[in-house]
């Protein structure tokens, strides 16, 4: 299937189905055969991130959980 078979207008859907794709499309990246090349730059940052995450782990939250509050936020009227 190509692109073109996948384009519509992305208008006619509502805010919450919206972000609903969007959640669906980002995780279909976590796919282990997805090996962007990272710039010397992208390293270093993601380096940091970690780096911090350790030193604060309290700080973050899981993603189970921040995808929930985006889909809630989304559709309110769940």
């Amino acid at each position: 299937m190509g692109m073109a078979d996948l384009r519509f207008d992305f208008q006619k859907l509502s805010p919450a189905e919206r972000a609903e794709l969007a959640i669906e499309l980002w995780d279909s990246l976590s796919d282990d055969s997805i090996n962007p090349d990272l710039t010397d730059a992208e390293r270093s940052e993601l380096v940091r991130r970690v780096e911090a995450a350790r030193a604060n782990p309290e700080a973050g939250a899981p993603w189970d959980e921040v995808r929930q509050r985006i889909r809630d936020a989304a559709n309110p009227r769940r």
